[in-house]
């Protein structure tokens, strides 16, 4: 699926509930996954199954891939992060631009070819996914209804999540969204020595962002989280995941 404006072409996976075909008239939540090129096949298997078994309401289940031709790490870390940063030699910085394409050319396409409800949308991101979404619940939070941040990276660029936070609360006292966090209860910090660096304490991340949210009194808002027992940053995804679809969706 193109983007206009910047002329990049992005894979677009699409799961149906498994009765969609025999309900011509029944419209369905709608189910976003950001880094769909990784998280999409899992994922949309383990809301299917769930589904299945009447744990949650069926759902539209779409996977947002990576711009073609383009090396997944460099496409997402373009396209999911907030604010440039100049001295690091890679692009950042694209959030915006991503956020408008898939405003002003996914979602319309979804609700004009498949059968999903305009006030049932989800939204889940992980990692940088997560940083992603969190910029779409402060610029913009009428495009889902719901937001899964998991092991969201609020850590990026000092922190800019926040000062996004403080912008959009200086002309707001309503947030009408909800918001589901999760984090692995291992993501800590310490040094990671499969990146030979030193890693964030996202669980610490997790929880600032959630106080900060919830001392603005944002009249509705619903806000939830969790830490999940035992997983690091990979391992928290998909228990995350079902956790949250679960509140999102839940029977």
């Amino acid at each position: 699926m193109p983007d206009p404006v910047s002329r990049r072409r992005y894979e677009i996976y699409v799961s149906l509930p498994a009765d969609y075909s025999e309900s011509s008239g029944k419209t369905y939540p709608l189910v976003i996954i950001a880094d769909g090129g990784r998280a999409f096949p899992t994922l949309s298997c383990d809301a299917r199954a769930l589904a299945n078994s009447n744990a949650i309401d069926q759902a539209v289940i779409v996977g947002l891939s990576y711009a073609l031709g383009e090396n997944l790490e460099d496409s997402r870390r373009r396209d999911y992060t907030p604010v440039a940063l100049p001295s690091s030699g890679k692009l950042y910085g694209g959030a915006a631009a991503y956020q408008r394409y898939l405003g002003d050319v996914v979602l319309p396409y979804l609700q004009d070819h498949y059968r999903v409800a305009s006030n049932r949308r989800i939204f889940w991101g992980h990692s940088y996914g997560g940083l992603l979404g969190a910029r779409i619940l402060l610029t913009e939070p009428s495009l889902f209804q719901t937001y899964i941040l998991g092991s969201p990276s609020f850590w990026f660029a000092d922190e800019a999540i926040f000062d996004l936070e403080a912008g959009y609360a200086e002309g707001h006292h309503q947030l009408n969204a909800e918001a589901l966090l999760y984090v692995g209860s291992l993501e800590t910090g310490g040094y990671d020595s499969a990146h030979r660096e030193k890693s964030r304490d996202m669980v610490a991340g997790m929880h600032k962002f959630e106080e900060r949210l919830r001392s603005r009194g944002y009249s509705g808002l619903r806000i939830s989280s969790t830490v999940i027992p035992g997983k690091d940053h990979i391992g928290s995804a998909r228990p995350g995941f079902a956790w949250a679809i679960k509140k999102a969706l839940g029977n």
